[in-house]
């Protein structure tokens, strides 16, 4: 199975690759055209939209920060177990196959 999903936004019609594990967004590929507005009012309006999308944006940086720390925690507790699970004495040294 592929370790990343090709979405595309239904907004922007932009497409994006995300790692399935962390959710973090690989790559961006912006739509071909971009559409053009034709009055003062859907002008406003995106305007809107885009200030909304703005604020989303920021409340899910903020909550990823807050649990930042928490993973980072998590992450090292693993690789912690799993270095003490496969201690098997010294480490191998660059010199020993001489």
């Amino acid at each position: 199975m592929d370790d990343v999903f090709v979405i595309q936004c239904p907004d922007c019609e932009s497409t994006l690759k995300v790692d399935r594990e962390t959710g973090a967004v690989l790559s961006h590929e912006p739509a071909a055209s971009k559409r053009r507005l034709g009055s003062f009012e859907e002008a406003a309006a995106e305007n809107a939209r885009r200030k909304e999308r703005a604020n989303e944006l920021f409340a899910a940086t903020v909550e990823r920060e807050k649990h930042k720390s928490e993973i980072l925690e998590k992450t090292f507790r693993e690789a912690l177990e799993k270095a003490q699970k496969d201690s098997g004495g010294r480490p191998r040294s660059p010199f020993d196959d001489d």
